[in-house]
């Protein structure tokens, strides 16, 4: 991936050419932004091709109301009333920090410097994400063709000073704000602008950035939790053999079956040469191996679309203005459809491996429900249900939504991408599957305590006896675990139990050893 220059700590610079998912997570959690001198040469030029964009404008509006003429007295070209037409979004609002993704995604596509739009245009949008201003946009009312039009329309509102509703930097919000009590000047858009700050699958973009900076968070948390509970049933480890996996020569299984040898070497509960294990312990390589290769093939699509021109029409120095499709957004839709059905599969595996832990007679040494005096306690029992009812989500919201298609606009728009849907179920699934992950380390931690005290159950009998080795990798493990949550005796509520432990995987905290700066 190309680096992007980091003048100071905690500020991203665009030059619309290599911003990262990474990055985008740092502004919608309030990193500052500025504009790179690079991306400011290349916006003049394309100012210089297109002037005002005047006709551009006009002839847009012909696409929209077909062959009638506008009202009496109407302007075609009125840039602000073309921004206002189109906001048109309903549901609720984009949560801030995905609204703050919006706004730098949109802008780094304009910084690329093919849209038309003055560096000052740009800068005031960055100055509105710099003084923690942030537009209520609601969330639904794009198909993800022609651009995120309503969503982009909502923002664009605001900074140009036409209304809107506004979250202030406390996480208030306010009905209206006075842009010029914050030492903030409104856009005054020319009508090429008014098309650019709107015509873009931005939102989709926006939503493929967190979906994938997310994404990598549950699956390091992932393989964690599997190899806790690899060592908590004591599984077979000639599965992570590494001659086995590069006879296959899947890249993402070799290097998930590295990374669990590494957390359990020195383990003298899990090794090699026990009876083979079910597939949720013997096939986790290949399938967090096949999620590990989606994500990284997703974060390079996202991260094209994030520095690429996604705008109609375009300026290119060698063929001028051209009108193209580039404002599509199958190609991050298709993405997210795909990643999404990724950690679907992972995670209805992670839960398969939560039930087996809670089994006692597949666990043959644990008690069930992994308490002892299950009868009168509950144990964990109901937290399986809980995992187990995430999953069922999950495979419900996995449903790809590029697969449908609604014509707009007059049948002029007539094959569109659903984008946003795309997204919004994405980082849905991603919600549960940080649940579902916590859970299983919840429940790991607790048969390994067991297996750290010698404690095992046969015939109805509890024995004692000399503690084998855990492997350090793994204790860490517990012991982060062990941190939020103590080990369970005696039934009490469950739910801050289980909000610890998935705050643990939203916090990056799991695998102990990172130290992210960056909340979820």
């Amino acid at each position: 991936m190309p680096s992007i220059p980091q003048p100071a700590k905690g500020t991203v610079v665009l030059n619309g050419n290599a911003l990262r998912p990474d990055h985008v997570a740092a502004v919608a959690h309030g990193a500052r932004v500025v504009l790179g001198g690079e991306a400011q040469k290349a916006m003049a030029a394309s100012v210089r091709a297109f002037g005002e964009g005047t006709e551009l404008l006009e002839g847009k509006r012909r696409q929209l109301l077909g062959t009638r003429l506008q009202a009496a007295g109407s302007s075609a070209a009125d840039p602000r009333g073309f921004i206002l037409s189109h906001c048109s979004a309903v549901g609720a609002p984009l949560p801030i920090p995905l609204a703050r993704a919006l706004l730098v995604c949109r802008a780094n596509v304009l910084a690329v410097g093919a849209s038309g739009v003055r560096p000052e245009t740009v800068q005031r949008i960055l100055d509105l994400l710099n003084a923690g201003i942030t537009p209520v946009i609601p969330s639904q009312g794009s198909v993800g063709a022609a651009g995120d039009l309503a969503p982009l329309a909502h923002a664009a509102r605001v900074y140009c000073g036409l209304g809107g509703a506004v979250f202030l930097p406390d996480g208030t919000r306010a009905e209206r704000v006075d842009l010029g009590a914050y030492r903030l000047r409104p856009v005054d858009p020319t009508p090429k602008e008014a098309l650019a700050l709107i015509n873009g699958a931005t939102l989709t973009a926006a939503m493929g950035a967190m979906a994938v900076f997310r994404a990598q968070r549950v699956r390091d948390a992932l393989v964690v939790a599997c190899g806790m509970t690899m060592e908590a049933l004591q599984a077979d480890l000639r599965c992570l053999s590494p001659g086995a996996m590069a006879l296959r020569g899947h890249a993402g299984g070799e290097r998930v079956a590295r990374e669990l040898r590494t957390l359990l070497a020195g383990s003298e509960l899990a090794y090699a040469g026990r009876a083979p294990d079910p597939f949720s312990l013997r096939a986790a390589p290949a399938v967090i191996g096949a999620l590990t290769e989606a994500i990284d093939h997703v974060a390079g699509i996202v991260i094209r679309e994030l520095n690429g021109a996604c705008d109609n029409p375009l300026w290119l120095e060698d063929e001028g203005i051209v009108e193209v499709g580039n404002f599509h957004g199958a190609p991050v839709a298709l993405a997210l459809d795909y990643l999404r059905a990724a950690l679907t599969q992972a995670i209805t595996q992670s839960e398969r491996r939560t039930y087996r832990l809670c089994t006692g007679h597949l666990v043959g040494d644990l008690p069930s429900f992994l308490v002892e005096g299950t009868g009168l306690n509950s144990g964990l029992m109901i937290a399986q249900y809980t995992a187990a009812s995430l999953a069922s989500e999950c495979k419900g919201l996995s449903h790809p939504a590029v697969v449908d298609s609604i014509p707009t606009v007059q049948h002029s728009e007539d094959h569109v991408s659903m984008g946003p849907i795309a997204g919004r179920l994405t980082l849905r699934v991603l919600e549960c599957c940080a649940d579902i992950v916590g859970i299983e380390a919840l429940f790991a931690a607790q048969a390994l305590d067991f297996r750290r005290a010698g404690v095992r159950f046969h015939g109805g009998q509890r024995l004692v006896e000399p503690p084998l080795a855990g492997a350090p990798g793994v204790e860490a493990a517990r012991k982060t675990v062990r941190e939020v949550v103590p080990f369970w005796e005696d039934d009490q509520i469950l739910e801050p139990c289980l909000a610890a432990t998935s705050a643990l995987i939203r916090s990056g905290r799991l695998p102990p050893d990172h130290t992210p700066d960056v909340p979820w």
